[in-house]
Order: C-alpha cells, then structure tokens, then sequence
C-alpha cells in the first residue's frame, strides 16, 4: 500500500473531531431500549456500522489499543469506546450508563465516509454473563473482522481484581472474591476463558478473520504489532505516529478511590463533559485523582491461589494456542 503523509492524517483529523462533538451531542444516553433480531431486519439496507471490532479481553490493554487505531488515517473508532450494543439484555447484570443499545443510536457512532470502522466493548467476550453476542454481531454485521487482545490469564484476573477496588467496586480480600472458582458467572474468571470466548466466535466466522494479539508483543513492540494489525485491517500498514509511544491506563497509576466515585464520574461528570476531547477528558481525570486519592496497594497472590488459578486456566491456555499457532511465552501457565 501507498504510504500515508503526516499531512493526510492532519488532514483528516478535523473531521473526525468535528464528527466526535456532533456524535456525543445528538446522542440520548438514558434511552435505551433492548437491542433485539426485530431491530436488524427493520433496519435499512444500508447501515453505518464499524466493519471490525475489538471485542477484549478486559484490562488486556484495550483502551490503549483503541487509542493507537483512532490515530491511524484510514480508521475510525467510535467515541464511545465501550458502547456494548451486541451484548444483549442485562439479565440481572447492570450496563453503565453510556451503554448503547438503540440502533440509530450505534449507528451515529461511526462516520460513513470511512472505509474502516471499530470499537471495542470487552464484555462481548464475557460469556456466560452476557449471551449471544456473535450472533448478533453476525445477523447485523456478517463481514466483521475481530480484534482479541489477550494476556496472561492470572495477571488479568488479578488487574481485574484491582481495578475493581480502585474503583470502589470490591471490598473483598483478593481470597474472598476468588473463592468459588466453580462458579462460571465469576466476572474475575470469565474474562481470562480465552479458548472458549474464542470458539464462540468461530462457530460463526472464518478464523482468518480473527486476529489474537498477545498484550505483551503490543507492549515490548508496540510498532510492529501495529503494523499487523493496520495489515489485518487492510489499511496502510507504514503509518506511524508519535502518539503510540503512549501507554494509557497502566496499573501502576490506579488510585484508592472511595465506594460511589466511579458511578459520580459516569452518570454526572462524564455527561457534562461529553464536548472535550476524550484524551484530554482521560488525562484531567488522571490528575485529579492523583490529587485526591492515595496509590492503589499491590495485591498478593498468594501461592496456593496461584496454583489453583494455573489449574483452572491450564487448559483453556493449551486450546487457545492450539487455535492460534502463538506460544504466549511469557505467561505463567
């Protein structure tokens, strides 16, 4: 492919700016009725959706990911990072506000003069907790390619964890909130099943339209893993930027933030501040609580916990690089 100029992203980056303020403007968050097949068949043939998404693993480095895509030229990502419109009803389990589930309201997410169109909602591989969701990716949008950003199982399931208590979301001993791990609606536990996330997807889509990218290439070498995923997305695969020297939301800047403070910023400030960029949005948030809040303590595994996770993961490891030819060599399993 043609490389693309600095000037053709700088170019294009009004636009998109522009489009972003328009889309968090027309947008009603609070009207949310449930995603339904109905829906889809009513829609017009011709629909603005992205043509790829980012569907996790959670605290695998998505939001990061996300970022680097949205500076490449020939793509566009959603505002919303996470709008979760594919994941179905709740089912006793609560979306955030900023949740989209109504069609039109998807659609004005993503900009039709782009060719290439993402967004990335880790809870469409949360499975058993949110049901169907290739499916309904495939009756809406057959011809998806999919990003799967995966880690070390038990470091996630641990960052998962503390992030939970940052936010003021888990009080229990890391012991605690691990001490059933029979239990397959365990929301620490679900998101690091990659094998069996994975084959969910391929029992509706081709595998050469998955792309499984280890955190840990993404962190050690961040340029050449974008090149392969820019080639995935048949966009310029040359394209860099200085902004992938970024590294957004690292563990080691989470804050001790009090019960309630995560549901403030979402249904109250988040709102009111929809019109500022949302890298700027992020970094504001970051230096405030870094004012307020103390650092997060590090959480210790301790060894009899450790073994147990490496057996419960040992063979969803083992399936999972079965299906991808990928070693995962850093891992602990």
């Amino acid at each position: 492919m043609p490389s693309t100029s600095g000037l053709s992203h700088l170019a294009r980056s009004e636009p998109r700016q522009k489009f972003a303020l328009a889309r968090a403007v027309s947008s009603h968050p609070h009207e949310h009725p449930t995603w339904s097949k109905t829906t889809a068949d009513s829609a017009p043939d011709m629909m603005t959706l992205p043509t790829f998404f980012i569907i996790g693993a959670a605290k695998s480095g998505t939001t990061s990911l996300h970022y680097y895509l949205d500076q490449h030229a020939e793509i566009q990502m959603s505002a919303n990072k996470e709008p979760n419109f594919f994941s179905g009803p709740e089912n006793g389990i609560p979306y955030p506000a900023k949740r989209v589930s109504r069609l039109d309201e998807y659609e004005r997410l993503f900009d039709p003069t782009v060719g290439v169109r993402g967004e990335a909602s880790p809870g469409y591989t949360n499975y058993p907790r949110r049901r169907g969701v290739p499916e309904r990716i495939r009756d809406l949008v057959p011809q998806a390619k999919f990003i799967y950003l995966v880690r070390d199982p038990i470091a996630r399931t641990v960052s998962h964890y503390q992030h939970l208590v940052s936010i003021g979301e888990e009080q229990r001993s890391l012991q605690n909130a691990l001490s059933d791990l029979a239990d397959p609606y365990l929301p620490l536990i679900c998101h690091s099943r990659y094998a069996s996330q994975l084959e969910l997807y391929l029992s509706h889509f081709p595998q050469e339209r998955m792309l499984v990218i280890d955190q840990a290439d993404l962190l050690a070498d961040r340029r050449s893993t974008l090149r392969k995923i820019f080639a995935f997305l048949s966009v310029d695969d040359t394209f860099a930027s200085s902004r992938f020297d970024q590294e957004l939301f690292r563990s080691s800047e989470r804050r001790a933030s009090p019960s309630g403070y995560s549901r403030f910023v979402e249904h109250v400030v988040a709102p009111l501040t929809q019109w500022i960029p949302l890298h700027t949005r992020r970094s504001l948030r970051r230096s405030v609580e870094r004012i307020l809040w103390p650092p997060l303590q590090t959480t210790a595994l301790d060894e009899t916990l450790r073994m147990s996770l490496e057996e419960l993961y040992a063979g969803e490891v083992e399936r999972l690089r079965a299906l991808t030819g990928q070693g995962f060599p850093t891992w602990s399993i």
